[in-house]
């Protein structure tokens, strides 16, 4: 009798309950939209936290197994996880997940990439990318792309879940624009500002936002700065009027602070990602809380 209740329970239980997508991202922002376009139908890991510096991520064995098992690998792209990804992928056994699989989506396939190097690259030039700039999810504009290129994955692996995606997504983008609406509100007194950031992983956000970069306290990707390129920054940051120094909250701020102190710029600590402070809880809540820093910092 108790076989019979518990197979009856689960005939009865919700499809999506017993069906739910396997789904794994590489960062909190990819796994923040896959959650917002999958709801329920979808159980979303991400392979590192809003809190790491997405270039470099312990590989370890334990993230491997969640590869082994997951229904879709949502990715980045541009080689921004070129450091630690592949040997997991190779690890996992799961040959859907590999770069040409049937269930891999590399979010940077559905946006327009900005800084694709001209010529050929090599280690003199710093970490650049080769594909082009990586750290697109900070502009909304993309966020859209990638959700509605999510939308499609899913829909594509989940056919009974077309319709839940579909509103789902919907869902989101109304929101969205309500979002973009008040921040655009935020952006106008301060738009053509200056800013330094401290690594080149905000092109987007301020080609979105209308402010304008003077500069790196890196002198190349991924290569610290010496003293002598921050006495250079402090006289263009007096000579262009820059207000902030953007710095992710994983990266050290010492260098920022001499660039401050002598420059008399502000320097603002950011979320990297969704989950890189309490606040950014959700995509929009990142979003929001980048908008609200830096838009008060550059004032």
């Amino acid at each position: 009798m108790n076989r019979i209740l518990l197979l009856a329970t689960a005939l009865l239980a919700p499809l999506h309950a017993r069906a739910a997508l396997d789904v794994v991202t590489t960062t909190q922002g990819l796994a923040a939209l896959a959650q917002e376009v999958g709801g329920e139908r979808v159980k979303v890991q991400s392979l590192s936290r809003g809190i790491q510096d997405p270039h470099f991520v312990d590989a370890n064995p334990t993230l491997a197994v969640k590869l082994r098992n997951a229904d879709l690998l949502v990715d980045v792209g541009l080689d921004l996880e070129i450091g630690w990804l592949p040997p997991l992928v190779n690890q996992s056994r799961n040959p859907d997940i590999q770069p040409t699989g049937s269930r891999r989506f590399t979010a940077a396939s559905v946006v327009s990439v900005l800084e694709v190097p001209r010529g050929p690259v090599d280690r003199s030039m710093g970490d650049l990318h080769p594909a082009g700039n990586p750290h697109f999810l900070s502009d909304p504009r993309c966020a859209r792309k990638v959700a509605e290129g999510l939308a499609r994955k899913l829909t594509s692996l989940d056919a009974g879940g077309a319709a839940t995606y579909q509103k789902r997504l919907a869902d989101f983008e109304r929101r969205l624009d309500a979002d973009e609406a008040r921040w655009r509100a935020e952006w106008a007194p301060v738009r053509g500002r200056k800013v330094i950031p401290y690594h080149n992983s905000w092109i987007y956000f301020l080609d979105w936002a209308g402010l304008q970069g003077a500069g790196y306290l890196e002198p190349k990707p991924g290569v610290p700065p010496p003293p002598s390129h921050l006495a250079e920054l402090v006289g263009v940051a007096k000579a262009q009027g820059v207000k902030a120094i953007l710095v992710e909250n994983f990266y050290d701020r010492k260098s920022a602070d001499v660039v401050a102190r002598h420059s008399g710029a502000k320097v603002m600590m950011l979320p990297g990602d969704v989950g890189g402070t309490p606040q950014a809880k959700s995509y929009e809540a990142w979003v929001d809380q980048l908008v609200q820093l830096v838009s008060g910092a550059v004032r």
